[in-house]
């Protein structure tokens, strides 16, 4: 028993080609590239608000240790 030409566009209905394997791999690559992208993103973002909180909360601690330092001048009597 032979193998029709009609059987092999049926199969070709039922099983992917190594084509549809291929472009299939290529839109997940992209999805997920895609992703990746989305990710590194967030991750970029995140680095810049801590760096500028570390700084924010150095500018402070040098605030307050300025005003603890006159606030121990004015309470040992010693008024600036």
């Amino acid at each position: 028993m032979a193998i029709t030409n009609k059987d092999v566009e049926k199969l070709k209905e039922v099983f992917a080609t190594r084509e549809d394997l291929k472009a299939g791999l290529s839109g997940l690559r992209r999805e997920v590239m895609g992703a990746l992208d989305d990710v590194m993103n967030e991750l970029v973002k995140a680095r810049e608000d801590r760096t500028l909180a570390i700084g924010k909360d150095r500018e402070q601690d040098r605030r307050l240790d300025s005003v603890e330092g006159r606030l121990a001048k004015v309470e040992a009597g010693n008024v600036i």
